[in-house]
């Protein structure tokens, strides 16, 4: 159930416009906890967040149905997951 509600909400994301979702928390504490809800871009995140940005881990859906999944720092992915290389994304 949650796969199909995940692939609902990525396909929502790549057919509307991204204004619509930006900063809207759709389960849980995206504020300063964990949930799922869109970033200020428009991406959906599901994960851990604080103030209002995704911080500790958790996954960015991206165009194409890309996911990006591991340790976040203030809205940037500092460590993908199963890989031991620290990102420097901006």
């Amino acid at each position: 159930m949650k796969t199909v509600i995940a692939l609902m909400l990525t396909i929502a994301v790549l057919i509307f416009p991204q204004d619509i979702f930006a900063d809207e928390c759709l389960e849980g504490d995206c504020e300063n906890g964990s949930g799922k809800g869109f970033t200020e871009e428009g991406k959906l995140y599901d994960g851990e967040w604080l103030d209002g940005e995704p911080h500790g881990q958790g996954r960015l859906f991206i165009a194409k149905g890309k996911v990006l999944e591991g340790r976040w720092q203030h809205g940037n992915l500092i460590a993908e997951k199963g890989n031991k290389k620290v990102l420097q994304r901006k």
